[in-house]
């Protein structure tokens, strides 16, 4: 009953949102309502499975591309060792000429087909791209974040890596969506990454973990400058003031910080960063640092 009532009050959202609830934007404000009512939900449910499900499909279809560039490159040096053959045992010079024109045609075939995939290839890359790329936000996803970690933990396996998580959420954010409506919660959560990829370099790459928790990766960074990258993003955030009607809105964020460890697993290194963000939560709008 209680996922019935859930997903009454998803359409209820939609409504006032005056959107259309196309399927990723009905399980984005289902999933935060059943977090906020702390249900944990069936995977099947969960917009991860979409991304999964995308991501199996177009890894198929790259393989596929691949398969037929092998065999267009086999096919081509073959006919072309053809021809030297006939070349060689001075054949007819009209059947010469017949397998030259046959030759001929066949690599205009298969240099159309390279070029079709390779433009196939670039849409693929886009495409693949945005399974990435959080709707809502337009930064990075867990999908992102999770592959990125395997690459890093895997290089870390051998040496400490100059590479740190920050791990924040925003304070009292409930409170936003129970007095405005999720519709204002999505433009303070936009607004408020916004402002976040302005202070932050470009090579550092932000993702929305989850509702309202992200993760920064900062890679080749010297720590002694962590302390004061995540002040300067807590005191901006503070003393921003975003209206919305007669009412000013003020957000503060608490920050989780984790440095990389020699042989860290991705979990080991996020688990420090939520647990360093627990610590903020206790009195919010603070940054606790686990280096």
């Amino acid at each position: 009953m209680l996922i019935k009532k859930i997903a009454q009050q998803t359409l209820q959202e939609i409504e006032k949102s005056q959107k259309d609830p196309y399927p990723l934007y009905y399980t984005e404000i289902f999933n935060l309502i059943a977090k906020e009512n702390n249900i944990t939900l069936n995977p099947k449910l969960s917009m991860q499975s979409h991304i999964d499900l995308g991501e199996n499909f177009l890894t198929k279809t790259k393989t596929t591309f691949e398969f037929i560039e092998k065999n267009n490159s086999l096919i081509k040096n073959d006919s072309q060792n053809l021809v030297e053959e006939f070349e060689e045992k001075n054949v007819n010079e009209e059947i010469l000429e017949l397998v030259k024109n046959f030759e001929a045609g066949l690599m205009d075939i298969i240099q159309k087909s390279n070029k079709k995939i390779e433009e196939l290839n670039r849409e693929l890359n886009e495409v693949y791209k945005q399974l990435h790329i959080d709707s809502l936000t337009k930064v990075y996803n867990r999908k992102a974040l999770e592959d990125d970690l395997d690459k890093l933990t895997n290089i870390g396996k051998s040496k400490t890596l100059n590479s740190v998580l920050f791990v924040f959420d925003f304070d009292y954010f409930k409170n936003i969506n129970d007095n405005y409506g999720h519709l204002v919660g999505d433009f303070v959560l936009k607004k408020i990454v916004s402002i976040i990829k302005e202070i932050i370099r470009d090579e550092d790459k932000i993702y929305r973990f989850g509702g309202d928790e992200f993760v920064i990766i900062f890679n080749r960074i010297d720590k002694t400058f962590i302390s004061k990258i995540a002040e300067k993003i807590r005191k901006t955030i503070e003393t921003k003031k975003l209206k919305y009607k007669d009412d000013i809105l003020v957000v503060t964020l608490s920050i989780g910080i984790a440095c990389h460890k020699l042989g860290d697993t991705k979990e080991e290194w996020l688990h420090r960063g939520d647990k360093a963000l627990y610590e903020s939560k206790k009195t919010r709008n603070k940054v606790t640092i686990k280096c």
